[in-house]
């Protein structure tokens, strides 16, 4: 079942032309019959040095175009699994987030096992915490401090096997973050 493709407005503020221009390159590139990767492959070039960040506004029109002509839904990924990334501005230290979170947290998320244990890790801009779950889940807890004292918090899940555990996942992850 196709769906209207998301962001198109912003795809096409960005790439500086309209959606259906974008369409026709995309079905010169091989349309419905070529993989994410080929079509990304064949409009990368074409807006090399023309627009800011080109790569990730090409991946933007392929999911979206993708999305129209069925081959996927919103928030599914090219492999046929589900991401959600829910969000939170939270007053405290990136870092000291990451660690309130990580002891919220014993040997199940949502219910589901840990599988293996999780990893920290930090760059000059984020603060992580990742983890494995059992049936491929992967859980991202991410932190980056926006003003003095404010922290933006994003709990990502992916490998989601359909969109009813990405709407599951989306519910867990706005009431988990509350108690940061």
């Amino acid at each position: 079942m196709a769906t209207k493709g998301m962001n198109i407005p912003a795809i096409e503020k960005a790439l500086g032309e309209k959606w259906e221009d974008t369409c026709a390159r995309l079905e010169a590139a091989g349309g419905a019959s070529a993989s994410h990767k080929e079509l990304a492959d064949a409009l990368y070039p074409q807006f090399e040095g023309r627009v800011d960040s080109h790569g990730w506004w090409v991946q933007g029109a392929v999911v979206a175009y993708e999305q129209e002509i069925g081959r996927r839904v919103p928030g599914q990924r090219a492999d046929g699994t589900f991401d959600v990334a829910v969000s939170r501005t939270i007053p405290g230290d990136r870092s000291e987030l990451i660690v309130k979170f990580a002891s919220l947290i014993e040997s199940t998320l949502n219910e589901v096992a840990l599988d293996g244990e999780p990893r920290t890790s930090e760059t000059a801009k984020r603060s992580f915490w990742r983890a494995d779950l059992d049936g491929g889940i992967k859980v991202e807890a991410a932190a980056e401090t926006k003003s003095e004292g404010k922290t933006l918090f994003v709990l990502t899940v992916s490998k989601l096997p359909s969109p009813e555990a990405l709407e599951e996942w989306r519910g867990f992850g706005k009431d988990f973050l509350k108690q940061l």
